[in-house]
C-alpha cells in the first residue's frame, strides 16, 4: 500500500463511518440496537449533546444515530470512538482475569556509559516484556485526576489493596495528542491512538501492545510507525544490569619485550576477555581503534620513555632502503653488517651508534594517544 493510498483509507474511513454508539438518559453507552427507533431511542450525541434519532430498521444501510435537527456534528464520531474506548476498556479489565500490557525492555552492559572499547553498536539486549496487570491492579475508574498535575485521565488503573503501588493512566486519542507535561509529568501514562472500533476490540483481544515503529512496515492497527499507536511514558523500561552481554571489539595491539623487539598489529577478542598476550612480554598497549595508521609511531616512544631499552627501529639510522621496500642500517658498511639481512633489532642495546631523535620523540609524546588504550604489564 503506497502512502497516497493509505491516506485516501483513512480519510474514507473518517468520512463513512456512521455514529454507531450514543449516551442514553441515564449516561450509558449504548449501541444503535440496543434502543427504540426514531427520536423515542431517547439518545444523545456524545460530543455536542444534541438528541438523536436512531436509524436501526433498514436492511440495506449501516443502522447509526444521526442528530434530529438534521445538522451533523463534526466531532460526533471522535468523541464517540473516544468514550466506548473508555467504556469497553475498562469493563474489560474489570471483567477479565487477564489483561496484557507489552512493551519493549533494554537491559545494558554495567559498563555501557564509560566503556572505553571500540564499538560498533549498542552495548545491549532488548526484549519484549509482558505483563499481566491483574496479577498488580483490582480497580479501574474513568476521568480520575493524576496525583501530581492538574489534569484528568481517560482510565486510572490502580490497586485498592495496594494505593501505595504506582497506578497506570490510559489516555485515548483520535485525532489530538496528549500534551508534553502530561505524557512527561513522570507518571506512568500509556497513550493508544484509536482510528475505528475495530482498533478497540484488537487492544482487549491482545492486549495493550507497544507500537515500537522499528520498521517500514505498518503495525497491527494499519498505521505507519511516525503515525502513532501505542506509546508507553513514564514505565521502567531499561537497566544497566546485564552482566552476561560481551561484543567483539577490535584494537591495536603493540608489544614490548625484554630484548627491546617490538610488535605492533590489529588484534580483536571477546570484550571481556582484553588481556596480555604474550607472558613474557615487558609491556603491552592495546589501542581501540580499528584504525592503525600513525599509532605504531606514537607508542613506540611512550615505551622507550618508561622504560628506556634501546632499540633499532627508534635509531636516526634505521632508515629505508634506495626503493623503498624495507629498512636498513645505514651504517652498515661501518658496522660490518649485510645490507638486506634479517636485522634483530635488539643489537641496538649495544650499539655505540644508537641515536635517537629527540625533537621526534617529544613531538610523539605531546601528541599523545587520542584514542582510549588499555595497558598491561
Amino acid at each position: 500500500m503506497t502512502e497516497d493510498e493509505h491516506n485516501n483509507e483513512k480519510s474514507t474511513r473518517h468520512t463513512s463511518n456512521r455514529l454507531t454508539y450514543a449516551i442514553d438518559s441515564s449516561g450509558r453507552v449504548v449501541n444503535i440496537d440496543e434502543v427504540p427507533a426514531g427520536n423515542k431511542c431517547g439518545c444523545f450525541c456524545p460530543s455536542c449533546k444534541e438528541p438523536l434519532m436512531a436509524k436501526n430498521q433498514g436492511r440495506k444501510r449501516i443502522h447509526h444515530f444521526s442528530h434530529q435537527s438534521g445538522t451533523e456534528c463534526a466531532n460526533a464520531y471522535e468523541s464517540m470512538l473516544h468514550i466506548l474506548a473508555k467504556d469497553r476498556i475498562r469493563e474489560a479489565f474489570l471483567e477479565r482475569s487477564e489483561f496484557w500490557i507489552e512493551f519493549e525492555y533494554t537491559s545494558f552492559c554495567p559498563n555501557d556509559k564509560g566503556c572505553k572499547f571500540f564499538r560498533y553498536s549498542d552495548c545491549c539486549e532488548k526484549k519484549k516484556q509482558r505483563f499481566n496487570l491483574k496479577d498488580f491492579y483490582d480497580s479501574c475508574e474513568q476521568e480520575i485526576r493524576y496525583d501530581n498535575i492538574n489534569r484528568r485521565s481517560d482510565l486510572k488503573i490502580f490497586s485498592s489493596s495496594n494505593p501505595a503501588r504506582s497506578p497506570i493512566y490510559l489516555e485515548f486519542y483520535v485525532t489530538h495528542a496528549s500534551d508534553r507535561i502530561k505524557l512527561h509529568s513522570g507518571n506512568k501514562i500509556v497513550e493508544i491512538r484509536i482510528e475505528s472500533e475495530n482498533d478497540i476490540k484488537r487492544l482487549i483481544e491482545c492486549g495493550i501492545v507497544e507500537d515500537l515503529g522499528h520498521n517500514d512496515n505498518y503495525d497491527c492497527f494499519g498505521r505507519r510507525p511516525d503515525e502513532g499507536g501505542v506509546c508507553f511514558y513514564g514505565f521502567k523500561n531499561k537497566d544497566r544490569k546485564n552482566y552476561q552481554l560481551s561484543n567483539e571489539i577490535e584494537f591495536v595491539r603493540f608489544i614490548l619485550y625484554k630484548s627491546g623487539k617490538t610488535q605492533c598489529f590489529h588484534d580483536g577478542c571477546d570484550c571481556r576477555n582484553l588481556s596480555k598476550s604474550k607472558p613474557g612480554s615487558l609491556f603491552e598497549m592495546c589501542i581501540h581503534t580499528s584504525v592503525s595508521f600513525g599509532i605504531y609511531d606514537q607508542v613506540k616512544y611512550i615505551a622507550y620513555q618508561k622504560f628506556g631499552i634501546p632499540n633499532c627501529v627508534l635509531c636516526t639510522n634505521y632508515v629505508d632502503d634506495y626503493y623503498g621496500m624495507t629498512k636498513i642500517c645505514r651504517l652498515y658498511k661501518h658496522l660490518q653488517i649485510p645490507k638486506y639481512e634479517e636485522m634483530d633489532t635488539s643489537k641496538a642495546k649495544n650499539c655505540r651508534f644508537f641515536a635517537i631523535d629527540k625533537m621526534l620523540m617529544q613531538s610523539a609524546l605531546e601528541h599523545g594517544i587520542s584514542e582510549n588504550y588499555t595497558i598491561f604489564e
